[in-house]
């Protein structure tokens, strides 16, 4: 399978105090660990970061948004407009475990025709952590140019596969999975998981 990845790295950190994406995880920065990550699963990886050479990791490709100032969206359009590939598998910056498993899981279901293939964990969207399709550009770039940015909006307008959470149970733990970093709470917290790991 040809496939692309996009990394969505443009965000300002804010509540953390410093760049999520440049912290430790062991011998890793977030950013090396994602990538390394979802090169198993991609032929190409994308990182949207709002900036051309925020990280010169080799075999990785740093795009700016078009429509900046609009959060994820606006990653997700920019990674979509530069990717090689008919699917590519978006993640989050600031996903510290997630895993390949699940991009590759939810990568095959790219064969039954679907523009976007998302989680749907405790009621809601996962949308930074999907597989989107070339083919949503346009409904995407309808809601940009409109300044919506909630990503989940433009799903009305495409196809769309929902996973729900207990088809995801044998790749681990949704909670784990789809760990999100926002502050500096919830560092020590992933750092004590993994000591526990």
């Amino acid at each position: 399978m040809t496939v692309s990845g996009i990394i969505l790295a443009g965000g300002r950190s804010s509540r953390m105090g410093q760049d999520k994406t440049l912290m430790s995880i062991e011998t890793q920065t977030l950013i090396e660990r994602t990538v390394k990550e979802l090169g198993k699963v991609t032929d190409e990886i994308i990182i949207a970061s709002n900036q051309s050479n925020k990280y010169n990791l080799q075999g990785t490709l740093e795009v700016p948004d078009i429509f900046s100032g609009l959060g994820p969206l606006g990653g997700i359009h920019a990674g979509l407009k530069a990717a090689s590939h008919p699917y590519s598998f978006v993640v989050a910056g600031d996903m510290p475990l997630f895993s390949a498993d699940l991009a590759k899981y939810l990568l095959n279901r790219t064969d039954e025709g679907y523009d976007v293939i998302a989680p749907e964990v405790n009621g809601s969207w996962e949308p930074l952590c999907a597989v989107y399709s070339r083919s949503c550009l346009q409904a995407i770039e309808q809601y940009l140019a409109a300044g919506i940015r909630q990503v989940f909006q433009f799903y009305k307008n495409v196809r769309v596969l929902k996973i729900g959470e207990q088809e995801l149970a044998g790749i681990g733990k949704t909670g784990d999975v789809f760990y999100n970093l926002n502050t500096p709470e919830d560092y020590e917290t992933l750092l004590a998981m993994r000591k526990r790991a």
